[in-house]
């Protein structure tokens, strides 16, 4: 889980420090004996004298550190990698993704911290706000994922459904939406399942009070590793992710009108330059810069290893002649948060009028592996119609389906439509 998504959501761009788990609110206990051995363990910190809400909002702290700190524990056993969950500093952070708190939070940080649950290891060193980096690494103690072990959890309701990029307000609390409210009920009755844990819930976060940018869901899921979530399942049935191939620029094709697939395509991103990882990279970060006049080398191309110098050869040889829907671009109007707005109600859409349970992943969908043809084929059939709806040019993209032991496997989009 980036560092970014604390304060900044734009969907492309990437920041550091990088933290292989980050405390939010997630979960609390699904059973009487994970809430006893909980709130023990609340006990055993000192909070033995706490008020109903307060207890409830520290069961969910509790309860999510504790999934964290087994999830890093995998991680630790399965890559010898350090167990250093990241800790939100910033009061912004909680007031916008909870109704915990931003006080009971820091008290639960230093209780953690007192009793050498954990110990600070990384500084922040990033700036959203007013100078300071806002997630701090903390090392978590070896004693501490065991006490996770056999207890179950769930998804907490102790979350709000959007948030605006400004810092000093207040995000609207959207929870009684009642799409949102309907997707969840279908969720709870039909869970993803996390080594018994029980996920269903998950805020829609928009980027504007008008609710038209932005809009992507965020669950227990959402910052989880590809390997761990194919081992979720669904009703007892293995899962499989069906993911959109190129969502944005298949978007923004269809909106400009100037489509530059093939009438029948596998990859959004295929073009004459051979190097498919630096051509998305060059795309995404073009999106998400929110304007053509993108030139300058950003963090996602150098993680592609491009140069300065080799983007502007790739940029004019073969993106500009063959993206030209990238020309629509126009920052706080057609922009990766617009973008992210119809990908979000097309996803939606998806979920609600699929017969199956699936689960949203942004441009991705999570399914059990005997229904993710349907669910691909629904996904094309909303896709095309979403986009006639609007007036746009209709395009059924091409997606990819990928299981834990059945590896990737390639569904072609049309331009025929």
């Amino acid at each position: 889980m980036h560092a970014k998504l604390l304060g900044h959501e734009d969907g492309f761009g990437s920041t550091t420090p990088e933290f292989d788990e980050i405390i939010s609110p997630l979960v609390e206990p699904a059973d009487n004996m994970t809430l006893k051995k909980v709130v023990q363990l609340l006990s055993d910190l000192g909070f033995t004298k706490e008020r109903p809400s307060s207890q409830t909002k520290l069961r969910v702290l509790m309860s999510s550190f504790l999934m964290q700190a087994m999830r890093l524990e995998v991680r630790a056993q399965r890559k010898g990698s350090e167990r250093i969950i990241g800790i939100p500093h910033n009061e912004v952070y909680w007031r916008k993704r909870s109704q915990v708190g931003y006080k009971i939070a820091l008290r639960f940080k230093d209780k953690l911290v007192e009793a050498g649950w954990i110990k600070h290891h990384v500084q922040a060193s990033i700036n959203l706000y007013h100078g300071d980096g806002n997630c701090h690494g903390y090392l978590v103690a070896d004693f501490v994922a065991p006490f996770g072990r056999d207890l179950q959890f769930q998804s907490t309701n102790l979350i709000y459904e959007s948030s605006t990029s400004a810092s000093d307000k207040r995000t609207e609390d959207t929870e009684n939406d009642p799409r949102v409210r309907a997707l969840w009920a279908r969720w709870k009755e039909r869970p993803l399942l996390y080594k018994g844990n029980q996920m269903f819930t998950a805020p829609r976060r928009f980027n504007d009070l008008e609710h038209k940018r932005g809009g992507r869901f965020y669950g227990p899921w959402t910052n989880m590793k590809l390997e761990d979530r194919l081992e979720c399942t669904i009703l007892g049935e293995p899962v499989s992710e069906v993911d959109v191939s190129g969502m944005h620029v298949t978007l923004l094709s269809c909106i400009t009108g100037y489509i530059p697939f093939s009438e029948v395509f596998s990859d959004a991103y295929s073009c004459d330059y051979d190097n498919r990882s630096q051509v998305k990279a060059i795309i995404n970060e073009t999106i998400g810069s929110g304007t053509w006049k993108h030139y300058s080398v950003g963090g996602l191309i150098k993680d592609a290893g491009v140069t300065q110098e080799a983007f502007t050869e790739i940029r004019k040889a073969f993106i500009e002649p063959h993206f030209t829907c990238l020309k629509g671009l126009q920052k706080g109007v057609l922009d990766s948060h617009a973008l992210v707005y119809h990908e979000s109600e097309i996803m939606l859409r998806v979920a609600e009028q699929s017969v199956d349970p699936v689960f949203i992943l942004h441009d991705c969908l999570i399914c059990q592996s005997r229904t993710a043809q349907d669910v691909g084929h629904l996904m094309q059939d909303i896709f095309v119609q979403y986009c006639r709806e609007q007036g746009w040019t209709p395009v059924r993209p091409a997606y990819s389906i990928e299981a834990q032991r059945a590896g990737k496997r390639y569904v072609e989009g049309t331009t025929l439509v």
